[in-house]
C-alpha cells in the first residue's frame, strides 16, 4: 500500500509517500481501507515530536480517519468486512490502509459522508464535548472563542449557534475574522489590533457565558476577564506557544470556573456521555445543522503539502485527505 512516512521529527521537510508493506490487524483491531482522513495541527505536533506522547519513527502520521472494514482481526464483534467506520487511529490515517483498534471505530450512518465523518474524530468531538458538556454552554448565552478561524475554532462556531449561543469570534486579521463571519459567527475580534478586553467588554458588556480558549499566551487573561459572574473558561490548547498565567483572584472576585478539555481523557472519564455526544454530534452533520467548512482537500501523494500548510497556522477550517 502507499502511505505517508515520517523518518525524522526535526522538521516535515522529510515527509514522503512510498510504498510500504499492508498491515495486519492483530486482536481486537480492525484493518480500514482508508476514504477520507482529517489533517489536524495535533498531526503536525506528533510528526515533530512536539506532542506529549512521542512516536518512534518511522511512522506513518494521521489520526482521523472514515473509510470501510477490509478485515477484521481475533476478537472482532462489531464490524464486519465492508462496513462503513469512522474513528480515530492516533498514528497511521494517511494511508491506503490503517489498523485500528475496534474500540475506536464507530460505524458511519447512512448518509454521512466519509469527508464529513471524519472529522467527527476529534475537531468536532473536541468542540461539541468542551461547549456542551465541559462548559454547559446554554441558549442565548454569549460564547467567546478565541482561534476561531481554525479547525476547532471553526468547528465550535457551528456548535455554539447550534445550541443557540450567541457567538463572538476572535481571530489574528480580517481575513480569519471574515471567514468566521461567513460561518455565522454574530460578532469579530481581531486581536492583534485591539485591546482585546475593551473589544469584548464592548460586544459582551453583561459579560460572556463562555470562553473557549485554544490559543493560550497573552490572550487568555483578557478574555477570562471578559466572563460573567459564573462564568465558565474552558482551556483546549495553547497555540500561541505559551502557557497563560491566570491571577486567582480574577476568579475569586467572578465566582468563574476555570476548566480544561482533553479528548482522551475525557472519553476515558466519561464514557457514556462520549457516546451521547458522539450520536448526537453525527445526527447534527446527517440532518446539516452542522456544515463543516473543509476548505482544503487533497490526494495522498498531496499529504506532506496538507501537513506543512496546516502546521504554518495559515490555512483556515478544516483540511482533508481524499483516498477515495
Amino acid at each position: 500500500m502507499r502511505a505517508l512516512l515520517c523518518t525524522d521529527t526535526s522538521d516535515l521537510a522529510g515527509l514522503i509517500v512510498d510504498e510500504v508493506p499492508d498491515p495486519v490487524p492483530g486482536p481486537d483491531q480492525v484493518l480500514v481501507r482508508v476514504a477520507a482522513a482529517s489533517v489536524d495541527f495535533v498531526d503536525t505536533l506528533i510528526a515533530t515530536g512536539g506532542y506529549q506522547i512521542p512516536v518512534p519513527v518511522p511512522f506513518t502520521p494521521g489520526n482521523n480517519l472514515a473509510g470501510t472494514v477490509a478485515e477484521v482481526g481475533p476478537g472482532v464483534t462489531r464490524f464486519g468486512v465492508g462496513d462503513r467506520v469512522h474513528g480515530m487511529a492516533f498514528v497511521g490515517a494517511f494511508a491506503e490502509l490503517a489498523v485500528v483498534a475496534e474500540s475506536s471505530l464507530r460505524p458511519t450512518p447512512d448518509g454521512l459522508g466519509a469527508d464529513l465523518a471524519c472529522l467527527t474524530g476529534s475537531t468536532y468531538r473536541t468542540a461539541y464535548d468542551a461547549l456542551v458538556s465541559t462548559a454547559h454552554l446554554k441558549p442565548g448565552e454569549d460564547l467567546v472563542i478565541l482561534g476561531a478561524s481554525g479547525a476547532v475554532g471553526s468547528a465550535a462556531i457551528g456548535v455554539g449557534k447550534a445550541v443557540g449561543a450567541r457567538v463572538i469570534a476572535c481571530a489574528s486579521n480580517a481575513e480569519k475574522l471574515e471567514f468566521c463571519r461567513a460561518l455565522g459567527a454574530d460578532k469579530l475580534v481581531d486581536y492583534s489590533t485591539s485591546d482585546l478586553k475593551a473589544a469584548l467588554k464592548e460586544r459582551c458588556p453583561k459579560g460572556a457565558g463562555v470562553v473557549l480558549d485554544m490559543v493560550g499566551g497573552p490572550y487568555s487573561e483578557p478574555a477570562l476577564r471578559a466572563t460573567g459572574y459564573g462564568g465558565r473558561f474552558v482551556v483546549v490548547g495553547f497555540a500561541a506557544g505559551q502557557v497563560a498565567k491566570i491571577p486567582l483572584n480574577l476568579v475569586l472576585l467572578k465566582g468563574s470556573i476555570v476548566t480544561g478539555y482533553e479528548i482522551a481523557d475525557f472519553e476515558r472519564r466519561n464514557p457514556e456521555q462520549t457516546l451521547v455526544n458522539r450520536q448526537a454530534l453525527e445526527a447534527l452533520l446527517v440532518d446539516g445543522h452542522l456544515k463543516p467548512p473543509i476548505t482544503g482537500r487533497y490526494r495522498l501523494d498531496q499529504a506532506a503539502e496538507a501537513m506543512r500548510t496546516v502546521a504554518g497556522r495559515a490555512k483556515f477550517g478544516m483540511t482533508v485527505l481524499d483516498l477515495s
